[in-house]
């Protein structure tokens, strides 16, 4: 990442862990279902030069502690809300969120209000059920990192849903997707699968941008679909549609996304 890292641990107050690169105002990440920081593996270099990156693991993700298997979406997203407010405490931050972690985003910009600069959703959950979606899922053998087999399968299932283009499948990418599986023990679709994002941004007045890749498989019926209820509401948004990128859109089209997110970071 070409900077320096440095993790806060999971406090009573701060029921997550963040991983802080940078300096300048503030922007957070908020990474998808399955997943942690790492999410943002080829973003948070880049955006620690002219930010201070808080990239979360969220709870029962990654890094950070587990939480209760009963718990609600309700009071989850009340305790990462709860979280965020006392890591930033009263400065104003940005929030970036992608999948998951866009449904979450848009849920902590709307509780944050003013004190929100800006909303940057890239792939987001929060539409509800998608029904008469069909991904080529695999189901995994035996959870063994090593083991080609269960490799294989991760590789077939990031094309499936994650990455469109089977170059962007590295043993590195494998890698990731690996751990972020054996460290997730939250339900992520309790969250990204009620419809909730459209009435969260409805509700907010701060810059808003939206990113998807054009071969999303995850946004069904398709990207396009999805921006235009967006924009039925917020007509303001700014909005990309990313070419030959596939779900994990900040990963798959680095270079891109991340120069539309520090151009709409900046921006007065």
């Amino acid at each position: 990442m070409n900077v320096n890292v440095t993790m806060r641990t999971a406090t009573t107050d701060m029921p997550m862990a963040a991983h802080i690169a940078g300096a300048g105002d503030d922007v957070i990440l908020i990474h998808g279902g399955r997943g942690s920081h790492t999410h943002w593996a080829r973003n948070i270099g880049p955006l620690a030069r002219e930010h201070r990156v808080i990239a979360l693991d969220l709870p029962g993700f990654g890094d950070s502690p587990d939480v209760s298997r009963d718990i609600d979406a309700d009071r989850y997203l009340s305790l990462v809300t709860a979280g965020i407010r006392h890591l930033i405490g009263d400065r104003f931050a940005s929030v970036v969120g992608f999948s998951f972690g866009g449904a979450v985003a848009a849920h902590v910009a709307r509780q944050l209000g003013d004190q929100c600069r800006r909303l940057a959703l890239l792939g987001p959950g929060g539409f509800g059920e998608a029904k008469g979606r069909v991904l080529d899922l695999k189901p995994a053998p035996e959870a063994i990192e090593t083991d080609p087999r269960y490799r294989a399968v991760i590789r077939h299932n990031l094309l499936a849903m994650m990455l469109h283009d089977s170059a962007s499948v590295s043993e590195e990418t494998v890698d990731i997707q690996c751990r972020n599986i054996a460290r997730g023990r939250f339900n992520s679709l309790k969250v990204s699968l009620r419809p909730t994002l459209i009435g969260d941004i409805a509700a907010m007045t701060c810059p808003l941008a939206m990113v998807w890749g054009a071969n999303d498989a995850v946004a069904y019926p398709s990207p396009q679909a999805r921006a235009a209820g967006c924009q039925a509401v917020r007509p303001d948004l700014e909005l990309t549609i990313v070419p030959g990128a596939g779900h994990w859109v900040q990963y798959e089209a680095a270079d891109t996304v991340n120069a539309l997110l520090l151009d709409f970071l900046r921006t007065n």
